[in-house]
């Protein structure tokens, strides 16, 4: 069965990286064995994958075609949230907000085509793919939102 694992959480960064790379290519390109990548990617498991690592692996998807550098993303979000008590909230919701805007109706575009070509194993794979980065852009704005009630005073609301 499989593990679900939240966007922007280095779990589910190192399973996207191990969807285009493998276990077993993620596990060469941290000189790690397969099994302790696994374990990296279950938020159960308790260890925590190394800078370098992060970097290594980042790196490797980026070389085999993967868009963007998902631990960098995913730390860069943390980081972000963390530290921007002094931030232009109402600017940043309507990037976050573009950007769920675009991913979303990608991906929608994507599960179309899909359907269109139900025999296509590309075509779902591309839609799959296109539906989870339609989800992190999503998590992210839902992120955005709470933080800014955090950060404006507000009471969040249940």
């Amino acid at each position: 069965m499989t593990k679900i694992r939240r966007p922007l959480t280095p779990y589910r960064a190192l399973s996207r990286i191990a969807d285009l790379l493998g276990w077993d290519g993620c596990a060469e390109v941290i000189e790690k064995s397969e099994w302790s990548v696994r374990k990296f990617s279950d938020p159960d498991a308790g260890r925590e994958i190394s800078l370098q690592d992060a970097i290594r692996l980042d790196a490797a998807f980026r070389r085999a075609g993967g868009k963007g550098a998902p631990l960098f993303e995913c730390y860069a979000a943390r980081l972000e949230l963390m530290t921007d008590s002094n931030v232009d909230h109402a600017a940043l919701l309507l990037d976050f907000s573009g950007k769920a805007a675009k991913e979303t109706g990608e991906a929608i575009s994507a599960a179309l085509e899909a359907a269109a070509n139900s025999r296509n194993p590309a075509t779902r794979m591309r839609a799959i793919t296109e539906v989870e980065e339609g989800m992190e852009a999503l998590q992210a704005l839902h992120v955005r939102l709470s933080m800014m009630g955090t950060a404006n005073g507000a009471a969040e609301e249940a």
